[in-house]
């Protein structure tokens, strides 16, 4: 229960309002760290705090011995952290600060040990039982904590659900565990609207003929990545594609006309039914999986404070800017796939489908790639991973597995994790998705083992 979380939070929002002096807030740069980082700037600035933010692709151990010399004696950490609480101990701790870490990620030092730590407050839905792959995310945790702040904190709910959703915490159209509570406040307090109908991407800004053809996973004969067969589509279930001269929208249709639209999907054999789930639209217009994309994309695109500015003003131009620079990068990742194809050195599979984009890709958008690889079908494999060139001699690697492998036990964070420790590498993740970073000439190596152990688990 939620509730468990925000009596588990007391502690941390006691800090939070006593605390006198500046407050470093760090987060993480994807789309749950953006969100759990504007939860933490609204939390601070309602209580009338000095505070400064950073956020980071990933804290390494020289980032945290940085960040124990700055002057700030309060540092919360916000989806990020708990894989690095033995470090945080070891060279924050020490130095006599106050800590809060509001994370979701599997943590490196025991329920036990962090109870018995002073100065620290960690908040992890593991320590209570919850998994914190599927149940919630760390803007989730924050969220609870701002409730645990101040009750009047609910109007930042559906920063919690981005964020969730952001961490792919949502499956056929519906919230996972804790999520689900949070999703049915979010609904009542009126920050978020849900209501059955087609979950395609785009739904409430991209032409219908767009968001049609945007449709891979399930595949649509004739429509997938096809906009002239989209646009048929659309013409053969007599639904008007323009309304006063613009395309409309899936959003635009009324209820009459996405159930024409449905009934001739259905005619003409595409799989509709996995395609119908629980659509949820914030207050701004986005459909929550779009709006999560494009803060995910600043992040991606080395300009995460967008994200948090995107968030705190509602700044919808500049999400459209992000969101139109974001799908340039990831057309032209996409065309080296396709162009090497036939490279056995670029794209190959064994047990995994594997993408080596080198410096071809940008390590901030193989993972993207490797998402959007499998989710085409252009891998036969259950897993896919990418590695791509990263700084300071490394290799960046995110791996992706289908649900059923999960399903069937395979857990990618708790493999990568072992791996890493083996090859000298830093990484982890959750079920569904992890990542590492790795010394480049570990990089054959550390392909050929995810390959065995993921061939050993699906065996």
């Amino acid at each position: 229960m939620v509730e468990d979380i925000i009596n588990r939070a007391e502690p941390a929002a006691k800090k939070l309002r006593e605390h006198e002096g500046e407050i470093r807030v760090i987060g993480q740069y994807d789309a749950d760290g953006i969100n759990a980082t504007a939860i933490m700037y609204k939390i601070l600035e309602r209580l009338d705090k000095e505070f400064n933010y950073e956020i980071l692709k990933q804290l390494y151990e020289e980032d945290v011995e940085r960040i124990a010399q700055e002057e700030e004696e309060l540092l919360v950490f916000v989806d990020i952290g708990s894989g690095q609480s033995d470090l945080i101990k070891e060279h924050i701790l020490t130095k006599d600060k106050q800590v809060i870490i509001s994370d979701h990620h599997d943590p490196a030092i025991t329920a036990e040990e962090s109870e018995n730590t002073e100065n620290l407050v960690h908040l992890n839905p593991h320590y209570l039982g919850y998994d914190g792959g599927e149940a919630i995310s760390a803007a989730g945790m924050t969220y609870l904590l701002a409730k645990a702040v101040n009750t009047e904190n609910t109007d930042l709910v559906h920063y919690a659900l981005i964020g969730a959703t952001g961490d792919v915490q949502k499956q056929e159209g519906e919230f996972l565990g804790l999520n689900q509570q949070i999703a049915n406040e979010a609904i009542e307090e009126e920050m978020i609207q849900r209501r059955k109908g087609l979950d395609l991407y785009g739904r409430t800004t991209k032409p219908l003929q767009k968001s049609l053809m945007y449709t891979t996973d399930p595949h649509l004969d004739g429509v997938s990545n096809n906009e002239s067969g989209a646009i048929q589509l659309v013409k053969s279930a007599g639904v008007e594609i323009r309304q006063k001269g613009s395309f409309r929208t899936l959003a635009d249709l009324n209820p009459d006309e996405e159930k024409k639209l449905i009934d001739t999907m259905i005619k003409h054999g595409h799989p509709v039914q996995e395609l119908l789930n629980n659509v949820y639209t914030l207050e701004n217009g986005y459909e929550i999986d779009e709006f999560s994309t494009i803060i995910n994309a600043c992040g991606r695109l080395g300009e995460p404070r967008k994200g948090v500015k995107i968030l705190l003003e509602n700044d919808l131009d500049l999400a459209e800017k992000i969101s139109r620079k974001y799908g340039r990068k990831i057309s032209s990742s996409l065309r080296y796939v396709e162009d090497n194809k036939q490279n056995e050195e670029v794209v190959y599979e064994k047990q995994i489908g594997v993408i080596d984009g080198n410096s071809s890709i940008d390590e901030d958008f193989i993972g993207t790639v490797a998402t959007i690889s499998m989710s085409n079908g252009f891998f036969d494999t259950e897993v896919v991973m990418g590695v791509a060139q990263a700084e300071k001699g490394k290799v960046k690697v995110s791996s992706r597995a289908e649900k059923a492998a999960v399903e069937n036990g395979l857990n990618l964070g708790e493999i990568i994790d072992q791996i890493c420790e083996e090859l000298d590498g830093e990484g982890g993740g959750h079920n569904v998705a992890a990542g590492a970073k790795i010394p480049q000439e570990n990089k054959e190596d550390f392909i050929q083992r995810l390959n065995q152990e993921v061939s050993e688990e699906l065996a």
